[in-house]
């Protein structure tokens, strides 16, 4: 049964917790080792600070200065290998993660309490998923095909995955107030309206940064499908300039005269990868006629020179921090996505994926 908990607004969350900002560990079952604590940005798709902390006898501090709420995934190695163990960091709050790498609790104020209980809500759920993704680990392992391990178990994976995020959203229109509302409005995927249904304390809190991220998420969905308006076959390409490998400008019209196919990838796509070698046969089949502009997407700029250099990919390419919109301009929704170019500077066709039928066209249209 899931438990209702009592509303938690900003001034609550201070009133209830000490002042500290430090996060203890004590894990009974590591001893004399380190961790890596990663704390993640508002939207949990990437590293704000990484830092590594050493362990007496299982215990260790990690100080947290920042100034609002956030996520961080603590990495400790155990004989089974590295497991992630989450806990959330409030300003004003001392955290406490206590108990063994399998079973760990953290503790600090009447937000973690909450967000423990929910978190007991979808624990049958999760422990469902973990032995899923053992299955599929053990039978890749053993030689059977990734691919089609993945249709087997991925329905299966997705349904829980469904059901989680189920219980989310009815937690978080039952509980507007809680901060732990805005906790888990970042882990689910259509939060327009839930977001509507927040408190001014829960948007304006400690926890205001999540709150912010999925804003940004919901516009950037808005501005993409407005976007695609504007970039059906025959409509001309959005001109774009970015630093290629060398530092310079690279204008996407000034390779107007051949065919150019917009390579959106990045070196953390395991599609985008496996479709380098075909590309590569591609690239030189049609030399002269044809050029790849690679577009990275969702990479540190050292991951993406370290990946070129290290799968020797020969045509163009080009950074794409993540300030920039591109991937907006361009309606990018998944990776690899490629869109072919002709030489006046017009789109002739998207495909989104690593597709045989890119390859098809591509013989159809320069042979």
């Amino acid at each position: 049964m899931r438990k209702i908990f009592l509303s938690l607004a900003l001034a609550t969350v201070f009133a209830s917790c000490n002042s500290k900002n430090n996060l203890t560990v004590k894990l009974s079952d590591v001893g004399n080792d380190s961790i890596v604590v990663n704390v993640l940005t508002p939207d949990l798709n990437d590293l704000e600070k990484k830092e590594t902390i050493g362990l007496k006898n299982g215990e260790g501090v990690f100080n947290f200065e920042g100034e609002k709420a956030r996520m961080a995934i603590i990495h400790v190695n155990t004989p089974e290998g590295r497991k992630g163990l989450e806990a959330w960091l409030i300003p004003g709050v001392d955290c406490l993660l206590t108990g063994k790498t399998t079973d760990y609790k953290v503790s600090g104020c009447v937000f973690h309490t909450d967000y423990e209980a929910f978190k007991n809500t979808i624990s049958e759920q999760e422990k469902k998923q973990k032995a899923l993704f053992e299955e599929f680990k053990t039978k890749v392992e053993a030689g059977e095909n990734r691919d089609s391990l993945v249709k087997i178990i991925g329905p299966a994976f997705n349904t829980l995955e469904e059901e989680i995020e189920k219980k989310k959203i009815e937690y978080i229109k039952a509980n507007p107030t809680n901060n732990v509302s805005a906790a888990l409005l970042v882990q689910v995927n259509n939060a327009e309206e839930l977001i509507t249904l927040l408190s001014t304390d829960v948007k304006n809190g400690a926890f205001s940064d999540f709150v912010a991220a999925v804003q940004k998420r919901i516009d950037t969905e808005k501005a993409r499908k407005e976007a695609q308006k504007d970039l059906a076959d025959g409509m001309m390409a959005p001109d774009f300039t970015l630093k290629d490998l060398d530092g310079n400008d690279l204008a996407l019209s000034s390779l107007r005269g051949k065919y150019v196919v917009l390579d959106f990838w990045g070196s953390w796509c395991g599609w985008c990868i496996k479709g380098i070698p075909e590309m590569k046969k591609y690239y030189e089949k049609y030399s002269g006629k044809l050029e790849i502009l690679g577009i990275d997407c969702n990479d540190t700029e050292k991951a993406w020179r370290d990946a070129i250099a290290k799968h020797q990919i020969p045509w163009k390419h080009v950074y794409n921090p993540r300030s920039s919109n591109l991937t907006t301009t361009y309606a990018i929704e998944g990776f690899p996505t490629k869109i072919i170019v002709d030489p006046q500077g017009k789109i002739v066709k998207t495909v989104v994926g690593e597709d045989p039928a890119f390859y098809t066209f591509l013989d159809e249209l320069l042979k």
